[in-house]
């Protein structure tokens, strides 16, 4: 549902139909008394008005159809048939008179005075007027006088108080109001007259917090309120003063202007050097019950404008689409950015969702921009300045058995030209065929595509150099043409026979890296370097077929012992290979024999408790695997197409593996004082222990040192536990230096990455968990409605950062900050560090200050404007290398950096939060966003900061009206890439 508004502006009215028309909102105004109405004398008609039993005459008069039934209450009812005049008196024992005329009641404790003649009636004193209830209002109250016009369908209030429901409640305080039918231009709701002071509210104190006071006012029957000479009141303090305010009060989809976004700032300039912006301004199309468009102007000023910020203007729009019966949904978006330097941006989205039968759906999220460097510096959010473009297709259905799938996906990455794409990709997955108890067949199939375009990495041709005719200055531009392309087919044959599994694989990948790269030229024999070389292009088509038995398993209740039996290929990698140094002509390897056996039993042992703990237990869950395969031999020409030479090979060794892995686990179970079931007891994790598996294999060992057994390249651990909710920690080695293939490599650790993450909020930390342990209650805390949003963690960050990059109705929002439940902090360490390659000719430097440094040379200016750019689009993806040994080594430098979430009350009124990412590698802040929200009652204030990499910062202050967040007053301060932490 949509409720468009105009700047500054507000609220109105609901009005039923029949006599009791009413109008909507709020309270008192400029020569008017603060307190109109006594509250306390009659309030609710449904509860004070009581009428009597009746009779069964009178239920049948009741109950017949095609008449209007009039109900009167009163402690005296004069009429006179000379007029057709009824006076109905509230005196005596009946203080009120009630007249009830289609469930619409008047309540009056004066009198209720009705002359046929002239179709008036007239009510005073203390009154309350009910309309049906199907109008969703609520009764109006007010002291003073009331006349009914039932030959005008019109009714003049006094000194009323009218509330209006529009998902929140208004209410309007008038000194004289006038509500006029007119049914001659087919329209139900009224004309609302307001032609005296009145005053508007939602807060519903005796005395409120805040009001708008108007002079006049009126409602169109097109809904819409219009009201002049406004003031807004805090307290009794005038405020602030608008010539006119006007809004549309109709519930529902329907047309209507949009809340434009901007600030007190933007309308009256107060510095120099501020840029202004205004979003949002545009209007809101209701088509029908399934379609629905947006169209609005975004604006930054040219004023003061730089290099790097010019100014600019945006055109969106937004087109949503709902066809239930045709069970599909979507929507559609646009976004054209002019920049004043000449430069322009489209981006498009486009979300559909459809279902055409039970089992057939398709999904698609597109999103696609032409210019991803005006994506990502006009950007002041954090995490869309490192977000990733994203889009994919989907389409899933039912195949008798099977189950297909057809996808597509495709990613830019702002401020960069590189695009990645996987088209098309398909998958066929078959329920198991059976045939009998003894048989089952499960096939499957899946093709995918994958391509690199206009690759920006370092290397060989990254940079197209060119000589300008007039300056004779060497020029260079970051070549478009590099690229590279991934197919693969994977067929599945796994067959299940007397529960025996033979699992049966043939796996086709083809490889190309369409740009150049230098590769070493080896003797085969002895390994020496006999020259180089440098290939326009490398490509390699691998074919594979992996045979494996698995036996029914031994002991399943012991040691979980499976037998396996498989045929092998001798070298680890394809068994066909075409290659650049084949000149495309297939080459293979060969087969062998290779028999395994696993066992991962369980072993625990129980200890006696101490403390709060009754029993603690430690399981150890080892997995021990073996294999062997005979001595074999591979062919010359093989190695060649990989690259590879003999000389410390292991390839034509036999096979004596051993593998083994441990994971264990502490736990303990919790003393229960008032349980009397022992087996009803809370257990809890007081650490656990994952390493990963390490193979050694013994004849590689065999005269040569012991570590050339160890065939396992990378080495890594993680510890867990309950006592600290929320914390989480892994540590990972590479183990050698070089490859395991060859005698070569030098056994040398070398942590390549450490992540740590620990959680703390009010209902989970460590002083929580031990007062539970130790018996101590601990009460449940229910979250403020006030409190500041919690921050999303990683996951959700980048869900919100692939959001639309067009057409998004949240277009003027520039802080990602969500409700949250209480205090919560959050921290998280993370330290990535490649294994730096042994030195040689061949290998590229992916260190971004190494990379300016060539382009810049003793230009500090162009230096720091290099490292910036190149910080605001860091590189995310692997460098793309050569399936041939020998290719280019990548050395990229390591990557350390703090990210901290915390969000807390100062008081019960304030809340803040923040959020930072510090590079311990550069000593500096990567991001920001800091938020203080503060509870006024009614209104809601808040203090904002952001700092994007891209150097973008934003200050924003806020006063929202909690009942309407569109009613608000913005300071905005932003800053276009003028520097970084």
């Amino acid at each position: 549902m949509r409720r468009p508004w105009l700047a500054l502006l507000l609220v109105l009215l609901v009005a039923p139909s029949g006599l009791a028309q009413i109008i909507p909102r709020l309270p008192g105004a400029r020569g008017v008394s603060r307190q109109p109405v006594q509250r306390d004398t009659i309030r609710d008609s449904t509860k004070i008005v009581k009428w009597p039993t009746p009779d069964s005459i009178a239920q049948r008069l009741l109950t017949k159809p095609g008449y209007t039934i009039t109900r009167y209450q009163g402690d005296t009812a004069y009429f006179n048939a000379l007029t057709h005049a009824l006076d109905l008196l509230a005196a005596g024992k009946q203080r009120l008179a009630v007249v009830d005329r289609d469930s619409q009641v008047v309540v009056s404790d004066s009198g209720i005075y009705y002359t046929e003649t002239t179709r008036k009636a007239i009510t005073g004193g203390h009154y309350v007027l009910t309309p049906p209830p199907s109008s969703g209002q609520a009764d109006i109250i007010g002291v003073g006088r009331v006349d009914y016009n039932l030959a005008g369908k019109s009714v003049r209030v006094s000194n009323a108080r009218l509330p209006v429901n529009n998902g929140e409640m208004w209410y309007m305080d008038v000194a004289l109001a006038e509500v006029v039918q007119d049914s001659a231009n087919g329209k139900a709701s009224p004309t609302v007259y307001v032609p005296r002071p009145g005053s508007l509210t939602s807060c519903n104190d005796s005395v409120p917090d805040y009001r708008f006071v108007f002079t006049e006012a009126k409602r169109t029957s097109g809904n819409t309120i219009v009201a002049r000479d406004v003031l807004l009141y805090i307290r009794d303090i005038p405020v602030m003063w608008f010539p006119f305010i006007f809004s549309d009060t109709r519930s529902g989809r329907h047309s209507g202007i949009l809340p434009p976004q901007f600030g007190l700032g933007d309308v009256v300039r107060n510095s120099p050097t501020y840029r202004r912006n205004v979003e949002h301004v545009g209007y809101y199309w209701a088509l029908s019950d399934y379609f629905d468009v947006a169209t609005w102007l975004d604006w930054r000023s040219s004023a003061g404008a730089t290099e790097g910020d010019p100014g600019w203007l945006r055109l969106n729009s937004d087109f949503n689409y709902k066809w239930l019966n045709r069970f599909m949904g979507g929507r559609v978006g646009l976004s054209h950015t002019s920049q004043r330097d000449g430069h322009t941006n489209t981006a498009f989205s486009w979300n559909h969702t459809q279902e055409f039968s039970r089992n057939s759906r398709l999904n698609t999220n597109v999103n696609y921009v032409t210019s991803t460097t005006l994506q990502r510096q006009n950007t002041f959010n954090p995490y869309t300045a490192l977000a990733t473009i994203a889009s994919q297709i989907s389409y899933q259905t039912k195949l008798g058995p099977s189950s297909l799938t057809l996808g597509a996906t495709r990613t830019q990455y702002p401020g960069r030209q590189q695009v990645d794409q996987a088209l098309p990709t398909i998958s066929l997955t078959s329920t198991p065929i059976k045939i009998g108890t003894a048989f089952s067949w499960t096939p499957s199939f899946s093709y995918s595509r994958r391509d690199v375009l206009h690759m920006d990495q370092p290397g060989l041709g990254a940079y197209v150099y060119s000589t300008n005719p007039a300056t004779g200055r060497r020029d260079s531009s970051l070549a478009k043409n590099r690229g590279s392309s991934n197919t693969s087919i994977d067929l599945g044959m796994p067959l299940q026979i007397f529960g025996w599994d033979f699992r049966n694989t043939v796996r086709v990948v083809q490889q190309r890296q369409d740009f150049p790269q230098q590769f070493p030229i080896n003797d085969l024999h002895t390994g020496l370097p006999i020259g180089t070389r440098i290939y326009a292009a490398t490509y390699q088509t691998a074919i594979d077929w992996n045979p494996d038995f698995t036996l029914p398993p031994i002991a399943r209740n012991k040691f979980n012992l499976s037998p396996s039996f498989s045929l092998q290929n001798v070298d680890p990698g394809p068994f066909w290979v075409a290659s650049e140094r084949t000149n495309g002509r297939y080459v293979h390897q060969g087969k062998r024999i290779a028999l395994g056996l696993s066992a991962s039993p369980t072993l625990f042992g129980l200890f006696p408790g101490f403390g709060p703990f009754s029993r603690i237990r430690h399981s150890i869950t080892p997995s021990l695997t073996y294999s062997w395969a005979p001595k074999s031999n591979v062919s010359d020409e093989y190695l060649s197409a990989l690259g590879r030479t003999r000389a410390g090979s292991f390839t034509n060794l036999a096979q004596n593996n051993v593998s083994f892995g441990l994971n264990q686990l502490f736990q303990a179970k919790v003393r229960s004082k008032n349980d009397t079931n022992p087996d009803n007891t809370q257990k809890i994790d007081l650490l656990a222990i994952n390493f990963t598996p390490i193979s050694y294999d013994f004849e590689r060992a065999k005269g040569h040192k012991p570590t050339a057994g160890l065939t396992t390249d990378t080495w890594g651990y993680s510890l867990r536990s309950d006592l600290l909710p929320g914390f989480d920690f892994s540590s990972q080695y590479s183990l050698f230096l070089g490859s395991t293939l060859s005698d070569t490599a030098e056994f040398k650790p070398y942590l390549t990455n450490v992540s740590a993450s620990l959680r703390f909020s009010r209902d989970q930390n460590p002083l929580v968990v031990f007062a539970k342990l130790f018996g101590k209650a601990v009460p449940e805390q229910t979250p403020g409605a006030d409190q500041v949003r919690r921050p999303p963690d990683l996951a959700q960050q980048q869900a919100i950062a692939a959001q639309p990059v067009a057409g998004s109705a949240r277009g003027g929002d520039r802080f990602i900050v969500p409700p949250t439940q209480g205090w919560a902090a959050s921290f998280s360490f993370t330290r990535s560090s490649p294994r730096p390659p042994k030195p040689g000719s061949n290998v590229i430097d992916f260190d971004p200050r190494t990379r300016c440094a060539e382009i810049a040379g003793n230009n500090p200016l162009l230096l720091d404007a290099c490292l910036a750019a190149q910080r605001a689009q860091p590189t995310i993806d692997t460098p793309v290398g050569s399936a041939t040994a020998g290719g280019p080594a990548y050395r990229i430098p390591a990557t350390t950096s703090i990210n901290s979430d915390v969000s807390f009350s100062l008081t019960p009124k304030w809340a803040a939060h923040w959020t930072t990412t510090y590079d311990l590698e550069r000593h500096e802040f990567a991001s920001h966003i800091v938020q203080l929200q503060r509870d006024l009652h009614d209104w809601r204030a808040i203090f904002g900061f952001t700092q994007s990499p891209n150097g973008n910062f934003a200050f924003n202050f806020t006063i929202a009206l909690k009942a309407e967040p569109d009613l608000k007053f913005d300071y905005n301060r932003t800053t276009v890439r003028q520097g970084s932490f």
